[in-house]
């Protein structure tokens, strides 16, 4: 049913709750106002042939953008006669379930529910001996009603059911990121089992993954819309306001992504626009003196019916726990669709992103933070100098995602982008660190200028196809990509340092001088790959086969030297999976897969370095459960690194490649709605990462085997509870709490000694409260006041710094209210 009205009355309304929300900032100007239509009273173009009836409601949830829930007993053998030509959802499934015997609900404006009249007693009547299985249709690029996914592209490249994928795959949904008040992706994989950002208040701001125990070093783990996001190193932070969702895929994805840490990727999902009208204003304050504006457009444009826009936009100032670090940020990302039929779309995605923070390193000696050797450093001091120590980016980027499906079987997907970034960085740290403050509560401050400018183009070409041959039924895809990025950075340290007391610091930054660059160098890099996958299915089994070719050369040119270092790597991954589907939603699956990454350098003897490989071994369980909204996984794994680089024991400054790392670990995860309003997001992790083979290090002799990975914890732990109140009296009130434990993990190792420090492990304690005005007050229908808390204790924790003997500060206590106005 429609929602809206041009009464006057209802005009009125409108305008007094926009000016009640837009009076917080002048930044926003004044919008249309438009109503908003039911997803079941919206006419849709169809095209949906005759045929099997799983493959005409899998086609209606595509072009709909509707979740589609049937029960598979139900729809076994069932043929569908198709439907083409202009209806609502509901006239077109009265006619793709003409003859069926089957029924159709709309149990909210997202969903719709197939299944056979109820027989009597109110039980579905199914034939005897069938067990139900609920089988969900997510049309893709919708987005996820709720915090439970059950479809993901990120594993396959092909919109597959979650419980068919043999890798664990986690997703944290918009729905999430709103209950939980995310505002960076820190914040959004809080509550991910196995994943782990180094938190790092003040600091560079570009988050530092580590994926089942490695770290992506260069940020090969990040991705974004299915493409590669992470080349330059220092401008990867992406504002979270602007994504749909997040994936991530655990263990080696080379198989379909190409170069890669074998702990997995992150694919991060830009908003698309939507077929029916949304509007949202979004003001927010904060600690830190936190001040922030948001805006969401979507919908159709008014005068062409094949144009879809969606405009998202940012500004922030705002100020962190640091001293002298702000965290501000322009945002806007505009995207239009052009869908000119049900066969053909294309969606131009763009945004630009300017971003400024503090850039000093932050890592604090051991002494004076987590042991009782000298005065306690403030958790506010700020290692740099106010003026010259900053880090800024600018990131712009256009692209376009064009999918056209020839027939029933065969579909043509195209992804592209180009990206550009600018970043001013220079860094502050101690000249002298890890020592102990010289004096007692004196630090010595060095800064290093180290801007970097890249440019991104990439390229993804694949097809795909869904067929039987026999009793065999194939998903495949194959496809070409290629990426090319080429950087320019430069490194310039001062000569001197200044001297600040860590309780009244005087900085000076007329007495620092810079010197000459150290390091200008360009890099230019190509990566083309061949893929191929076919996913198998028999009966209820799944067997997933994959291969990949990639060619890897770079060129790295020395200006100062006037060198250039070449590489040119080949390598062939692969993976295998098998899996199971019971009745009861329960899947087991064991796999292999396996990784390589391009390593750039030269040994002693000139020779470039080999690409690292990496192979895992998983075997899991996923469950689905049958008439519940969630979805359980379970996992046991083990990833091997090779060919890492270590200390060449003859040369001194030197490396070989005789480094191994071995992760074992478990990991189970858990997201559901047990009944209406209540969501339940729990997960833990195992992760025993360390090294296996090492060459004995120069200066003292002393080997890292048995070593445990840097800043990787044995333990994570987290649980987070939610309730949208159902009771008449209290509706529109929701609550969430929730608590995350990190375990103790260890600092680099201090060659001098040849031993690791323990950093203690810390516990957390999160919380949101929100309050849907609407339900109470007709005139103010749309209105959201909330309040999110992290860290409410204010608990005193720290993490491994960058060095030895070294610590960052965790995220201390921070309150966040925000207003929204949705419409």
């Amino acid at each position: 049913m429609q929602s809206g009205s041009t009464s006057g009355a209802w005009s009125s309304r409108r305008a007094r709750i926009a000016a009640l929300v837009l009076s917080v900032s002048p930044l926003i100007g004044l919008v249309p106002l438009s109503a908003a239509h039911a997803q079941a009273a919206s006419e849709v173009e169809f095209a949906i042939p005759a045929g099997r009836l799983d493959a005409a409601l899998t086609a209606f949830g595509r072009q709909t953008g509707l979740q589609v829930t049937y029960l598979a007993a139900a729809g076994a053998g069932q043929v569908s006669p198709g439907f083409a030509g202009r209806a609502t959802p509901g006239q077109a499934l009265e006619r793709l379930l003409a003859g069926t015997g089957l029924v159709h609900s709309f149990p909210n404006a997202r969903t719709v529910s197939v299944a056979a009249p109820l027989a009597p007693g109110g039980a579905f009547a199914a034939a005897e001996g069938i067990q139900l299985d609920q089988i969900s249709v997510e049309g893709q690029g919708s987005g996820v009603d709720g915090v439970v996914a059950t479809r993901s592209e990120v594993g396959t490249k092909t919109d597959t059911p979650i419980i068919e994928v043999p890798q664990t795959i986690n997703v944290v949904t918009r729905q999430e990121m709103d209950d939980r008040g995310v505002v960076d992706f820190n914040s959004a994989v809080a509550y991910t089992p196995g994943i782990l950002v180094t938190d790092y208040p003040g600091g560079q701001g570009m988050p530092d993954i580590y994926l089942r125990g490695f770290r992506a070093t260069q940020q090969e783990s990040s991705y974004r819309d299915g493409l590669r996001n992470g080349f330059n190193a220092y401008d990867t932070d992406i504002e979270t306001y602007g994504l749909e969702r997040i994936d991530v895929l655990k263990g080696p994805a080379s198989v379909l992504y190409g170069q890669g840490t074998p702990g997995g990727i992150v694919d991060m999902t830009s908003k698309r626009p939507t077929t029916t009208p949304y509007h949202e204003v979004q003001v927010q304050g904060g600690s830190f003196d936190r001040k922030q504006v948001a805006v969401d457009f979507s919908g159709p444009v008014p005068t062409d019916p094949t144009l879809f826009y969606r405009l998202t936009a940012l500004w922030r100032d705002s100020g962190t726990q640091i001293d002298h670090s702000p965290d501000d940020r322009v945002y806007i990302a505009p995207a239009l669709t052009w869908k000119p039929s049900q066969w053909t779309s294309l969606t131009l995605l763009t945004s630009y992103q300017k971003s400024k923070k503090g850039g000093a390193e932050q890592s604090l000696p051991m002494d004076n933070t987590i042991f009782d050797n000298g005065p306690k450093i403030p958790s506010s001091l700020f290692l740099g100098v106010p003026g010259m120590t900053l880090w800024k980016t600018e990131n712009a980027s256009v692209g376009y995602e064009f999918k056209h499906a020839f027939d029933n079987v065969w579909k043509f997907n195209q992804n592209f982008r180009y990206t550009h970034s600018k970043v001013d960085y220079t860094s502050g740290w101690i000249w002298d660190w890890p020592t102990a403050l010289s004096n007692g509560h004196y630090a010595n401050i060095g800064v290093q200028a180290r801007p970097k400018d890249s440019d991104a183009v990439l390229v993804d070409n694949n097809m795909r196809g869904e067929f039987a041959t026999g009793p065999f039924v194939h998903k495949v895809v194959f496809g070409v990509d290629y990426s090319y990025y080429r950087y320019h950075e430069t490194r310039t340290n001062s000569t001197n340092y200044i001297t600040i007391d860590i309780f009244d610091p005087i900085y000076d930054a007329s007495a620092l001088t810079l010197g000459t660059p150290w390091v200008d160098e360009s890099q230019s890099f190509h990566q083309l790959g061949f893929y191929a996958q076919d996913q198998i299915k028999l009966d209820r089994w799944i067997l997933s086969l994959g291969g990949r070719h990639d060619a890897v050369n770079s060129d790295t040119l020395d200006r100062l030297s006037g060198t250039t270092t070449t590489t040119d790597d080949r390598a062939f991954t692969y993976r295998a999976g098998l899996g199971y589907l019971f009745d009861n939603g329960v899947a087991p699956y064991v796999s292999y897969s396996t990784s390589f990454n391009p390593v750039v350098g030269t040994d002693y003897s000139g020779s470039p370095f080999k690409p690292t490989t990496g192979e895992q071994y998983e075997a899991g369980v996923k469950y689905q459960p049958v008439g519940i909204n969630g979805m359980i996984t379970a996992s046991v794994f083990q990833i091997t690194q090779q060919n890492v680089t270590t200390a060449d024991p003859d040369h001194l400054y030197y490396s070989t490649q005789d480094g191994e790392v071995r992760s074992r670990g478990f990991e189970i995860e858990g997201k559901i709605e047990p009944w209406k309003g209540f969501n339940v997001v729990a997960g833990y992790s195992y992760t025993d990462a360390r090294i296996t083979q090492d060459n004995p290090e120069t200066v003292g002799g002393y080997s890292k085997v048995g070593l445990r990975q840097t800043a990787v914890p044995y333990h994570k732990a987290s649980l987070w509870l939610d309730y949208r109140f159902q009771d008449p009296a209290l509706q529109g009130l929701k609550v969430g709490t929730g608590v995350r434990y990190i375990g103790s993990s260890m600092a680099p190792m201090d060659t001098s000694t040849g031993t690791q420090v323990e950093v203690p492990g810390y516990t957390l304690l999160d919380a949101a409260i929100s309050y849907d005005l609407g339900q109470k007050f007709a005139d103010l229908k749309g209105v959201t006041l909330s309040v999110t808390g992290t860290n409410l204790t204010d608990e005193i924790y720290f993490t491994p710094g960058f060095y030895s003997n070294t610590v960052f500060y965790g995220n201390r206590r921070s309150v966040i209210g925000t207003m929204s106005y949705k419409w």
